[in-house]
């Protein structure tokens, strides 16, 4: 068994309580969540893209369509390096971490900037940052998915370290 950490998007119409009840209906073990965040931590074998179309569909029944569950193992959640922020004071900008359901295939030299997203690393997620002084932000999914065609839910990075500390430990 190993611990699997599923980010969902749109997930504000459900309150966590139900999300966990939902997920453990399915028959997965230690299912936690993290705070209103949409994160949750559970055990199982499956495999990630079976454990995420269960979820869908459980969460489909909850009536949250069109929810997009992307599944990370703790292995590569706590294998995320924040260090790439440095360089970039979160006094002037957000971190974020965008999850994407398929892997993004760029094929620029990290980091570069796009549409007011700045990518400084890949992996388990892409990191990114964004100035705060943005008058009107753009929405970091809307750029991946528009660029890479694949679904994307970010979370702001002390969320994601959060969530690894004391959900994943």
């Amino acid at each position: 068994m190993f611990l699997r950490a599923v980010n969902v998007g749109k997930h504000n119409r459900v309150r966590m309580a139900d999300l966990r009840e939902a997920i453990a209906g399915l028959g997965y073990d230690d299912v936690r969540t993290y705070l209103p965040t949409g994160n949750v931590a559970l055990r199982t074998s499956d495999a990630e893209d079976v454990v995420a179309e269960r979820i869908e569909g459980a969460l489909d029944a909850l009536g949250l369509t069109d929810v997009d569950v992307m599944v990370r193992t703790r292995t590569e959640l706590l294998g995320l390096d924040g260090t790439v922020f440095e360089s970039y004071a979160s006094e002037e900008y957000r971190h974020i971490a965008i999850f994407t359901r398929r892997p993004a295939e760029i094929e620029a030299d990290l980091p570069f900037e796009l549409r007011g997203v700045t990518f400084v690393a890949t992996g388990a997620a892409l990191l990114a940052v964004m100035p705060k002084q943005t008058v009107r932000p753009l929405n970091p999914n809307a750029v991946v998915e528009s660029l890479w065609k694949t679904r994307a839910t970010t979370r702001w990075w002390n969320v994601v370290q959060d969530f690894a500390r004391d959900v994943l430990g």
